[in-house]
């Protein structure tokens, strides 16, 4: 009994030993010429320890065998000058490479008939060939289906061909490059990456041809390209004579970008920017979508630099009253309604001088509007009216009326693959004439200030330096406000204050944006929820009487709005005869 157990023992163990034959690691960092036939079931090939596979045969390592691991380590490498590793009719493949694997002739890896295999390049790890670095074939009895490739080092072919290559239209492959990920061809009018049927393509890295050469061609039907995040295409997107291509891309909310594409594509924006055929391209709308609200922010700067002027005690005849301000603003972005991020840096003065029945206004502002989505608005402004307090016509309302010219320059940077950077900076110069007009009634203590006001401007149409063109925009606001102040020191020679003001904005008027991009013509409708806001400011105000004649001013305002905009703005003064 005891001796059958033990008979039984050693033919297990001798049957390990037979099924596991062929596997093979290679750690002794020298270089290895034996050609490795890995032709079992669930056998292995590794390669550690600064070693090199390096065999004048055809194939260094040749797989037959289903459920096969292939690892090459860091600092080790599997080369030759025909096919690296080759793998004809096999299943459940697994190739793992943080090293080297290369190919000074035709192929580097070559995964012939087989099925559900995965090809995994790790960060730092290199897969070259003069010529398919990759190549994906069918074999006398089966196609490629089911094949995963994951790029995060470099895939490249450096003379002629693709880093990956579909031979057979039918074969079918699901390709992955994230951030860190590169491929490349070198002077080659062949794809990059050429994919069959009813494949994909993501990238979130950097894939790279000649322009006007093919980046990322489908060669079979219903397939997917994927551009994520800030990845990087030179090249043509090619579905020629292809049906059920798509094109989806998934760059941010406002990100703009041109892809030339070739072929009919479905394209679609995961972030809900609107794309527009004629090749594929989208355009952030924070220059157009936040007008509106620009012209509400100027119009509230107005109305509360002339509530501390008319605040102001012991107006002497005569006196001017001039005031500096600065301000940082952010307003939060939402996908849901594709409200961009962006942050408003600006620096001004107002300055308002007495005229025989009113008051003369003169003011200045110069800023930056700052988008998220690499979209930068610089603009001067320079705007006149007049202040008629206690106004005889309108009630005794106390009212204004300014108008003024924003000149603006609009610097953004696209991703587009027809630029050998993947980018493209373009620049416009435009303008916006606006005007603004309000009465407030001053009412008595513990019953606030009531106001009425109306805004308006135009933006005539446009072009940016390439790609994108603009129609006239006109955007109208009104805003019902109450506001009221208190003082908590106020004497002769001081006086502090504390104020707040509730203002309610509407949009009225079209909501659209008439735009092309490359020539074709296309309509934005800016969200219900971005043309209404309902801002809270509160300020803290003081004052000191400096001589007979004048007085020094400072105050500090911080705002909120229902939009996700938050503003802290300070301001200093200055009162005397000019």
């Amino acid at each position: 009994m005891y001796f059958k157990l033990i008979l039984l023992f050693f033919s297990f163990f001798s049957l390990s030993q037979v099924v596991l034959a062929d596997s093979a690691t290679l750690n002794d960092g020298a270089t290895t010429n034996s050609q490795q036939d890995i032709d079992g079931n669930d056998e292995f090939l590794t390669v550690t320890n600064n070693s090199t596979l390096n065999t004048g045969a055809t194939k260094p390592a040749n797989i037959t065998g289903d459920t096969v691991s292939v690892t090459v380590d860091s600092g080790s490498t599997i080369t030759s000058n025909t096919v690296s590793i080759f793998a004809d009719d096999t299943s459940d493949l697994t190739i793992s490479n943080s090293g080297t694997i290369s190919s000074s002739g035709i192929v580097a890896i070559d995964v012939k008939g087989t099925t559900d295999a995965s090809i995994t390049n790790n960060s730092g790890g290199q897969i070259s060939a003069t010529r398919n670095t990759i190549r994906i074939s069918k074999s006398t009895s089966n196609s490629t289906t089911g094949l995963t490739i994951t790029n995060s080092g470099t895939i490249e072919a450096t003379d002629q061909g693709s880093a990956i290559f579909a031979a057979d239209s039918n074969t079918t492959a699901t390709v992955t490059n994230n951030s860190s990920g590169i491929m490349t061809n070198s002077d080659s009018s062949n794809a990059t990456i050429r994919v069959g049927a009813s494949s994909s393509v993501t990238n979130s890295g950097t894939i790279k041809n000649d322009v006007g050469n093919d980046a990322i061609k489908l060669y079979g039907n219903n397939s997917t390209i994927t551009l994520k995040d800030k990845g990087i295409v030179v090249g043509k997107l090619d579905a020629l004579l292809r049906t059920g291509s798509t094109l989806k891309i998934n760059h941010g909310a406002g990100q703009s970008y041109f892809y030339e594409t070739e072929g009919s594509f479905t394209l679609e924006d995961l972030d809900g920017n609107q794309v527009v055929k004629g090749s594929a391209g989208s355009v952030g709308q924070g220059g157009s979508e936040t007008l509106d609200e620009l012209l509400s922010y100027k119009s509230l700067n107005i109305r509360q630099f002339l509530n501390r002027y008319k605040d102001s005690e012991n107006l002497y005849d005569g006196n001017g009253w001039g005031e500096t301000y600065t301000s940082f603003l952010n307003r939060k972005g939402h996908t849901a309604n594709l409200a961009l991020e962006y942050d408003i840096f600006n620096a001004g003065a107002n300055l308002i001088s007495p005229l025989e029945n009113s008051d003369f206004i003169l003011a200045f502002e110069v800023g930056v509007q700052d988008f998220e989505a690499d979209h930068k608005i610089t603009y001067q402004n320079v705007s006149a009216g007049l202040y008629l307090p206690s106004n005889k016509y309108l009630l005794k309302l106390d009212s204004f009326i300014i108008g003024g010219i924003t000149l603006k320059e609009s610097e953004r940077t696209i991703l587009t693959n027809t630029t050998s950077s993947g980018k493209l900076n373009i620049d416009s110069n435009y303008q916006t004439l606006e005007i603004h007009s309000g009465v407030t009634k001053t009412n008595p203590k513990l019953i606030p200030n009531i106001g009425f006001t109306g805004s308006f401007s135009i933006t005539p149409s446009y072009d940016e330096s390439k790609y994108y063109s603009w129609r006239n925009r006109k955007v109208g606001n009104v805003s019902v406000f109450f506001s009221d102040k208190y003082n908590l020191i106020n004497n002769d020679n001081n006086n502090f204050n504390l104020g707040w003001l509730l203002d309610f904005r509407n949009l009225v008027g079209d909501k659209s944006q008439v735009y092309s991009i490359n020539g074709t013509s296309a309509t934005y409708k800016q969200d219900n929820a971005l043309t209404r806001e309902i801002s809270l400011v509160a300020n803290l105000g003081y004052e000191k009487k400096i001589t007979d004649n004048g007085k020094f001013t400072a105050g500090i305002s911080a705002k909120n709005t229902n939009q996700d905009v938050k503003s802290l703005s300070g301001n200093l003064g200055f009162k005397l005869n000019f």
